[in-house]
C-alpha cells in the first residue's frame, strides 16, 4: 500500500514532535552532566502525605478509604552520581474492622529499592520486599492488637526535587504499593496510591 501523504497539519506536528524531542535530550544531557557532581556518599529521607487504599481479605469486600500517609523512610548509600541502593519503608493507614475492636493499622513494608535520576531533579524508585500488616503505634489496647502480620511486598514510585538547600532536598513523590500478608481472617491484600512530600539529606552534595 502506497505511504499516504502528510497533510500540512500533520507535517506541522511532526515538525513540533521533533523539536520538542530534541530540546528534551538536549536538557536531559546538560542536567546529567550537572548531576555528576552532586550526590554520593550516605542517604537519608522521610516523606509524609495522603494515600488512597484499597484493601481487601477473603470473601470480605474490599474497601477503599483516604488515610495518612507516614513515615515512609529511607536509608542507603549512593551507588553513582545517579543511582541509590536503599532500604525504604513505605507506610499507609487503613481502618481495620476485623475481630476484636474497629481500629487503625498499617499497611507498610521493608522493601530494598534502587532509586534511579534518569534527569537532574527527577528520579524513580522500585523495589521487592516485605510486608507489614502492623499495629498503629497510637491505638493499641490489648497485646493481641500488637501482632504484626507478614507477606511479599512491592512498589513503584517518582518524585521531582522542588528546593535544594545545601545538603538537603525537598521533593514531591507519587507511589504505588501493593502487598499481602497472612491474618487471622485469610489473606489481607492492600495497594495504596500515595501522594508525599518529602525531605532528603545527601552526604555528599
Amino acid at each position: 500500500m502506497p505511504a499516504r501523504p502528510l497533510a500540512p497539519e500533520e507535517e506541522a506536528v511532526m515538525r513540533s514532535a521533533w523539536v520538542w524531542l530534541f530540546l528534551c535530550v538536549s536538557v536531559g544531557c546538560s542536567t546529567r552532566a550537572r548531576a555528576e557532581e552532586g550526590r554520593s556518599g550516605l542517604v537519608l529521607g522521610a516523606a509524609f502525605g495522603v494515600s488512597s487504599i484499597r484493601t481487601a481479605v477473603g470473601a470480605v469486600p474490599a474497601r477503599m478509604e483516604l488515610s495518612a500517609s507516614f513515615p515512609n523512610l529511607k536509608i542507603g548509600a549512593m551507588l553513582r552520581h545517579d543511582t541509590a541502593l536503599v532500604l525504604h519503608l513505605p507506610g499507609s493507614i487503613y481502618r481495620y474492622k476485623g475481630a476484636g475492636r474497629e481500629r487503625d493499622r498499617g499497611f507498610e513494608g521493608v522493601v530494598p529499592s534502587l532509586q534511579f535520576w534518569p534527569l537532574d531533579r527527577w528520579w524513580v524508585m522500585g523495589g521487592v520486599g516485605l510486608t507489614l500488616d502492623a499495629p498503629a503505634f497510637y491505638d493499641v489496647k490489648s497485646k493481641d492488637e500488637g501482632k504484626f502480620h507478614l507477606g511479599p511486598s512491592v512498589t513503584l514510585g517518582t518524585g521531582f526535587e522542588v528546593i535544594r538547600a545545601g545538603r538537603f532536598v525537598v521533593d514531591v513523590q507519587g507511589r504505588g504499593h501493593y502487598g499481602a500478608a497472612s491474618v487471622p481472617e485469610g489473606t489481607r491484600k492492600g495497594l495504596a496510591f500515595n501522594l508525599l512530600a518529602g525531605i532528603n539529606w545527601y552526604q555528599g552534595r
